[in-house]
Parts: structure tokens; C-alpha cells; sequence
């Protein structure tokens, strides 16, 4: 598996200051989980009870499908209530420092108790209006947990880069509500043509953050990413004087002798700054005149 250096950025000391003050950032997020947690439970509840008056009585009998979906209802009301109760600000249940990862870890077992229940209902031939504003309740409870910085937190962790003490880097995804995935990069030049690709700067360490290997270890593997300069024109990232430019072509890099023959090619910003060892990676080709 590949490391990779990493020097240091302004934007880790951001992430330095974030983390000391997320107890005081984390409690609009909080109180807006909560009270996303409240109106889910009040659907989840109508939900219960609809269904056992659907059910009741019908056709003089209930299948094994229909009595699926009604103890699913009961059971996701049920699950409502207990991550009510967590997220209540003075449960005492969960230690203050750890509340948001704990939190979301609970909100992964309501996402799928809702999941199970959406499943059965889907088998009896059931979409009731509640459980299409249970998934919208749900999507917006994960946003909210996405705005609640936390490095264990997995809806924080969407989009960016992390690693951890294995030194693999690598991209989370989100795939739908609650699943994540984990996308390695196959070396150091993946992932800054990735991260130029998404329009995020020359210093994708911007966008990293260090998480505990149990966080990783709770995500599947995607696949590789695996992405190079081929056709791009590069120059060393350095404040170094008189950095020659280079053109990757064909798996070589070949030098740009003059300034007319950079016009020629797009001028300076058609050119990507990189770590020195990724252009070193490049066997040494043909000068371009």
C-alpha cells in the first residue's frame, strides 16, 4: 500500500482550532439533530399506529408479509424514540467529548431499522406518505451530522481525504444515507491530478484529515483511484528559481526549452504544480523546441 509525505498547510492548524472549538460549533448541529429526531419520532409514531389500523381486520386475516411490516413499524418507532433520547443535551448517557461520534453511531442502527421497515413495506406492497418524509427527516439529520466536524464522524468525512496511521490516503464517498465508502489512491500523483480534477487547489493536504483505523475499518473498499499527468504540461511545487516545465507524454517528461514554446502549449495556466517525485517518476524524454 502506498504512503506518502505530507508537509504542513495553514489549513491544518484550521483543523487544529476546529477541533478545540467544536464543543461550541457542534451545539446548533446538535440542537438541530434533535429536533429533526423529535419530528422523526412523531412521524414514526403515526407511521406505527396507521399501520395496525391498516392491517387490522383485514380481510379477516393478515399474511406473513403484512404482520412483517406491521412489527417493523413498531420496531422502528421504537428505535425513534431511543435516539430521541440520546440526543437529548443532559442525557448523561454519552460523555460530552465523544457525543458526536457516539450519536452518529447510533443514527447508522435508526438508519437501519428505517431501512428494514422500508424494506417489508415495499414487500407488501406499501409506500405510505410517512415513510417517504422519514427518508427526507433521515437525509437531513446526516446533513446536519456533515456540518458537525468530527474526524470519526462519518457524513464530516464526505468528500474529503483522510489517513491514518498506516499513512494510506484516501477518498470517502458517501454512496447513499449512512453508507460510506473508502477509495484508495494508488500513489501521490493520483491523488493531486484528483484533486486539481475537482478544482480544489494545488495542495490537496488542504482537505486532509486523520481519523482512527477503527473509523476506516467501518467502511468498504472502493475502487483505486488511479490518475496521472499523461498529456499535462507540470512544474516542480517549489518556491525554487528557474523550475523547468515539463511535458508528460507517453510516460516521459519532456522539458519546454523557452517561453514561446509554453505559449505554444496554453501558457502558465495550463500548468500543474506537483511534488517533485511525482515528476521524478517520469523517465527523462526528448526536449520539446
Amino acid at each position: 500500500m502506498a504512503t506518502y509525505k505530507r508537509t504542513a498547510s495553514p489549513a491544518m492548524w484550521m483543523i487544529l482550532l476546529a477541533s478545540l472549538f467544536a464543543p461550541f460549533v457542534g451545539a446548533s448541529q446538535r440542537a438541530d439533530i434533535l429536533s429533526l429526531a423529535a419530528e422523526l419520532e412523531r412521524q414514526a409514531v403515526v407511521l406505527a399506529e396507521r399501520s395496525y389500523d391498516h392491517f387490522r381486520g383485514w380481510n379477516g386475516s393478515i399474511s406473513d408479509q403484512e404482520q412483517a411490516a406491521l412489527f417493523k413499524s413498531e420496531a422502528f418507532s421504537a428505535s425513534c424514540r431511543l435516539f430521541l433520547k440520546l440526543a437529548e443535551e443532559r442525557t448523561g448517557y454519552y460523555q460530552s467529548s465523544y457525543a458526536r461520534t457516539n450519536l452518529h453511531n447510533a443514527f447508522t442502527f435508526l438508519l437501519k431499522a428505517f431501512e428494514e421497515l422500508e424494506s417489508e413495506m415495499r414487500r407488501a406492497g406499501l409506500r405510505p406518505y410517512e415513510l417517504q418524509d422519514g427518508r427526507r427527516i433521515l437525509r437531513r439529520m446526516e446533513e446536519a451530522f456533515a456540518r458537525w466536524p468530527d474526524p470519526d464522524n462519518l457524513a464530516y468525512l464526505d468528500q474529503r481525504y483522510v489517513k491514518d496511521r498506516r499513512a494510506a490516503v484516501f477518498l470517502i464517498r458517501k454512496v447513499r444515507t449512512g453508507v460510506f465508502i473508502k477509495h484508495p489512491f494508488k500513489n501521490l500523483e493520483s491523488l493531486y491530478r484528483y484533486n486539481y480534477d475537482q478544482r480544489r487547489g494545488k495542495n490537496p493536504w488542504d482537505y486532509l484529515v486523520e481519523v482512527k483505523t477503527d473509523t476506516l475499518d467501518k467502511m468498504e473498499r472502493g475502487e483505486t483511484i488511479d490518475l496521472n499527468f499523461e498529456g499535462r504540461l507540470v512544474i516542480e511545487q517549489s518556491s525554487r528559481p528557474n523550475r523547468a516545465v515539463y511535458l508528460i507524454e507517453n510516460g516521459a517528461r519532456r522539458g519546454l526549452t523557452s517561453e514561446s514554446v509554453l505559449r505554444r502549449y496554453g501558457g502558465w495556466g495550463r500548468v500543474f504544480e506537483v511534488p517533485a517525485e511525482v515528476i521524478d517518476g517520469y523517465p527523462e524524454g526528448e526536449p520539446i523546441t
